[in-house]
């Protein structure tokens, strides 16, 4: 069967449908589903960083007028949940590990009914050591979290015991061998990386309703309701198919909504209490108990040849994943990614993740990236200056390219863009920086995400359906968090079928309704979701056209679809809507047209399964430059300029691409310069948005983006992923641009004032 012809709508800026009603606040939420008699709830939480639970008495609360329900961990079964490690409980059972871990639930007629529940619940708690700081929590004698660790349920099966959460080694070469070279110039540092929120706009929230036979549906603020509803089945104690998740219009993630926190919560209470019950959570219990980017030691040692090759790498990181984990691997799979954009023949990374009584860790836009980068770049800028090279001229000698093996040593690098990202980088400088006066400074660095193969067997699968009147449904069970996901499935469908975009709907994420989906993240879901919908979608075409070559008496090679119809190439008489064939379809052998991912997902994974286990065909890269200014006086640090080009494969909707890199740009200024969470003893002290500092418009400064295109091999129209290359290296660059302007080395983020500041008196000493 041939091809579709030339691209209509991939390549296209298509405005997100759901924008508008965004915009102007009328697209619903879960915190907005309503149904008749919902209760609401609220959430008694733990008052101690690590404490036995001795007694809880709810006598009160369940008494007072208006109260449905009261649940405890007593109503919860000993089995752990948890997305990559079940470590933890929906409600606490035995013990708590950290301040604001949920103790009790109420679920009553109104919010103020439940508050007051919540204050008359008594618990009785035995105060135990805390450990607070990792190194403390791994040496003898401290305080251990999870005595039953090593028996808990992890998807990656790691090296842990004690309070080690994950250990990773990864080594290739000889380490040591390769610092003894010499004539080698050798620098170490240590940099410390700091907890971040994922600050989305929309914050947790859930409802949850029982049917009169049992079985729970819960609407809520997630990205993965296939991985949740194991969550909330285990929690009930119940089959998976007697619960449902569904999740409308989510208001952002960054990470933070992949995990089931208050769904199974609210479950058990509709179990209950036998009505709606609605929870959403206040911002300082966002900031407080919710999951957060674990903070990061690297002490990291690299040594270089006066020629300017990298010889060798030797780096350790560690890790604080607070009391219960929400990262994968702990956080310690970042080990390979230390090494960075480079091509280092001995590295030697040891990463190793720690729980102590601090708040939980969690995903935050990718994982692990900025505390590898902040070091790996800033190390890489040290280097520069120690051989009087040209910052960018240094990396590009040593960077990745085509050919080379990934830094894991899981596979072979293909359409490397990052060659192309550095020059038209370097372009950019020449003609856009300007004059550079006092205490101003250009930082640059690189960016790197998605240095593994891509799987062919994906946790995903599609349906795409024409309607009689030739519209197009697709059903999925991704989500769509604000990074247009909806959008990029209906333009996939669009060029594949040969009809208007308009044409087009999406029926998505619905444990019930729509196929199985493992979830938004990763930069992936475009390069994922996109080549099932493909499939889905081709499958559709060659039932419409087998069906069109039936009633024109034209063979189906010489059939094309274009704007609806379906015609001949030879003769462009011959041509039906694709409404007309849709509408015969149901009284045919074949039935109505309906395709899925089965036919060509096998195929594709018979004829390329080998080559995509040994290739990473969809590295992405970017190079980012920032000019800026520093006040020696205030420590203050200002942003002008901020330049990045990005390796995209191929940009299936350019404005989208570039919203997502603005955004990831904005994301990383705040973790560079001002977004940290700050504990004393296990208590998040600014669980607030106007202490928690995010990066706000007049500070935001003149962005520029420019998109690389070095298509894939295996996504979808060529595809790479996007939304995680561009927060990764903002912190680094931002602390090169320091040290450009006014000569002192920032090893700590965020770039306060006060570090600022401290660095230039430490300078003064020296």
């Amino acid at each position: 069967m041939a091809a579709p012809t030339a691209l209509r709508t991939i390549g296209q800026s298509i405005p997100k449908r759901d924008a508008y009603s965004k915009a102007t606040g009328g697209a619903a939420y879960a915190g907005d589903v309503r149904f008749p008699g919902t209760l609401e709830a609220k959430v008694l939480r733990s008052t101690h960083a690590h404490a036995r639970i001795l007694s809880i008495d709810t006598a009160e609360a369940e008494a007072l007028p208006g109260v449905y329900a009261v649940v405890t961990g007593k109503d919860v079964p000993p089995t752990r949940i948890g997305r990559f490690i079940r470590d933890r409980h929906a409600l606490a059972r035995e013990k708590v590990l950290y301040f604001g871990e949920p103790v009790a639930a109420v679920a009553a007629v109104n919010e103020e009914t439940a508050e007051r529940a919540i204050r008359l619940i008594k618990v009785q708690y035995e105060e135990l050591p805390a450990v607070f700081d990792p190194e403390e929590a791994l040496a003898p004698g401290a305080p251990i979290l999870h005595p039953d660790l090593p028996s808990y349920v992890d998807t990656g099966r790691p090296e842990r015991s004690g309070n080690m959460r994950n250990r990773v080694v990864h080594e290739v070469g000889s380490v040591d061998q390769a610092f003894a070279e010499p004539g080698l110039i050798i620098y170490e540092a240590t940099y410390r990386t700091p907890r971040q929120s994922q600050a989305f706009t929309e914050p947790h929230a859930a409802i949850a309703q029982t049917d009169p036979d049992g079985k729970v549906t819960v609407w809520a603020a997630t990205k993965a309701p296939f991985g949740e509803r194991q969550s909330v089945a285990d929690t009930l104690g119940l089959p998976l198919s007697r619960v449902r998740l569904i999740s409308p219009v989510v208001g952002g993630d960054f990470g933070g909504k992949g995990a089931a926190f208050i769904e199974p919560i609210v479950a058990l209470l509709s179990r209950k209490a036998r009505r709606p019950v609605r929870l959403t959570l206040s911002r300082m219990e966002e900031i407080t108990a919710m999951t957060s980017r674990p903070s990061c030691v690297i002490r990291l040692k690299m040594g270089v040849r006066p020629d300017g090759s990298i010889v060798a790498l030797d780096g350790t990181m560690l890790m604080n994943v607070g009391g219960v984990d929400d990262t994968g691997g702990g956080g310690a799979g970042a080990a390979n990614s230390l090494i960075g954009a480079y091509r280092i023949p001995n590295a030697r990374v040891v990463a190793t993740s720690a729980y102590t009584n601090s708040s939980p860790a969690g995903h935050v836009r990718a994982p692990g990236g900025p505390q590898t980068s902040f070091a790996t770049e800033s190390h890489m800028d040290s280097l520069a200056r120690l051989l009087r090279r040209d910052p960018l001229d240094l990396r590009l000698q040593n960077a990745l390219r085509d050919g080379d093996t990934a830094p894991s040593g899981h596979g072979i690098l293909r359409n490397v863009g990052l060659q192309a990202c550095i020059e038209r980088a370097r372009d950019w400088m020449a003609s856009n920086l300007g004059d550079i006066g006092p205490n101003e400074g250009v930082g640059v660095a690189l960016s790197l995400w998605a240095l593994h193969p891509n799987p062919a067997k994906v946790n995903s699968s599609a349906t795409v359906r024409i309607d009689m009147d030739g519209g197009v449904v697709v059903l999925t069970g991704v989500t769509d968090q604000g990074g247009g996901q909806w959008t990029i499935v209906r333009q996939v469908a669009a060029e594949v079928l040969g009809v208007p975009i308009e044409r087009v709907s999406v029926i998505a994420a619905d444990t019930e309704a729509t196929p199985q989906e493992q979830g938004t993240g990763g930069s992936q879901t475009t390069y994922r979701v996109g080549n099932v919908i493909r499939q889905a979608a081709e499958d559709a075409r060659r039932k419409l056209l087998r069906l069109a070559s039936e009633r024109l008496g034209v063979d189906e090679e010489e059939l094309d679809t274009q704007d609806g119809e379906v015609f001949s190439r030879s003769d462009g008489s011959k041509r039906l809507t694709v409404a007309e064939i849709a509408q015969t379809a149901g009284g045919s052998s074949s039935g109505p047209i309906i395709g899925t991912d089965a036919e060509d997902r096998e195929r594709e994974i018979r004829e390329q399964g080998e080559e995509r286990t040994e290739t990473v065909d969809a590295p992405s890269f970017a190079c980012h430059v920032a000019k800026l200014s520093v006040d020696p006086e205030t420590g203050l640090i200002s942003v002008s300029k901020y330049y990045t080009s990005q390796d995209v494969g191929r940009a299936l909707n350019p404005r989208n691409c570039k919203g997502q890199i603005e955004g990831g740009v904005v994301f990383g200024l705040g973790y560079a310069l001002s977004e940290e969470i700050l504990s004393e003893n296990g208590t998040n002290l600014n669980a607030n948005l106007w202490e928690y500092l995010l990066p706000t418009a007049p500070g935001i400064p003149e962005l520029t983006v420019e998109l690389v295109e070095v298509p894939s091999t295996f996504g979808p129209f060529g595809a790479k992923g996007v939304g995680e290359t561009p927060c990764i290296p903002v912190a680094a660059t931002i602390a090169n641009g320091v040290e450009d302007a006014i000569g002192v080395r920032v090893t700590q983020a965020p770039l306060t004032p006060e570090r600022v500041l401290a660095a230039i008196q430490a300078r003064g000493k020296s």
